[in-house]
C-alpha cells in the first residue's frame, strides 16, 4: 500500500473568507500511468511530497490511498461524491473518508463519505449516503477538521483505466482562533 498525494499540495480552499466551496478533482488513472512523473498534475509520495512519482503500469494498487483534497483546520465537509466518466471495465471501488485519527473530530473513517462507490462502469454518480460514517443521520452538519488535513480516496481494487470527478462540498468556518 502506498500513499499518494497531488505533487507540490498545499492546505487551501479556492476562496478568501469563510462561506461554502464545491472541490472538484478529475481523477484519471490512464493519464497517471501513460504520463508518469510528467502527467499534469504530477503525484508524489506524502514521505517526498516536492518529488513526481511515476505509478506502476498497473495503475493504483488495492489499498493505495490517493490525498485528493488538503483542506485547512476550520473545513467541515458535508458530503462527497462522484461521476465517473470512463470505467475501470473490471471490478473497481473507492473509499472516501479520513486516513489519520487527529484531523476531524471524530477520527479515522476510510469510508466515511463514501463506501464501496463505483467506479467500473461510465456514467455513474454515487455521493455520500445518509447512514456513511460521516453521513447527515451520525454527522448532522458535516465533519469538522480540527487541524489541517486531507479527504482521502483508497482504492479497493486494481485500478489502472477509470477516469472520474471527485467533489466535496465543504464550509470553511474559519480558523478555529479564539
Amino acid at each position: 500500500m502506498s500513499t499518494y498525494q497531488w505533487k507540490g499540495a498545499g492546505y487551501g480552499l479556492g476562496y478568501s473568507g469563510p462561506g461554502m466551496n464545491l472541490l472538484r478533482q478529475r481523477i484519471d488513472v490512464a493519464t497517471l500511468v501513460a504520463d508518469g512523473a510528467n502527467a499534469a498534475p504530477a503525484l508524489a509520495l506524502v514521505a517526498a511530497p516536492n518529488t513526481a512519482v511515476a505509478l506502476e503500469s498497473t495503475g493504483f494498487a488495492a489499498n493505495d490511498i490517493l490525498e485528493a483534497f488538503w483542506v485547512p483546520k476550520g473545513t467541515i465537509v458535508e458530503q462527497c461524491g462522484i461521476y465517473v466518466i470512463t470505467g475501470e471495465g473490471a471490478t473497481a471501488t473507492i473509499h472516501i473518508g479520513v486516513t489519520s485519527s487527529t484531523e476531524t473530530e471524530d477520527g479515522t473513517d476510510i469510508d466515511g463519505w463514501g463506501a464501496s462507490m463505483d467506479i467500473e462502469t461510465a456514467g455513474v454518480t454515487d455521493a455520500t449516503a445518509d447512514d456513511d460514517g460521516f453521513g447527515s443521520d451520525n454527522v448532522p452538519g458535516g465533519e469538522l477538521y480540527i487541524t489541517n488535513g486531507s479527504i482521502d480516496v483508497e482504492f479497493n481494487n486494481a485500478t489502472d483505466t477509470a477516469e472520474f470527478e471527485l467533489w466535496a462540498k465543504v464550509f470553511w468556518i474559519g480558523d478555529l482562533t479564539a
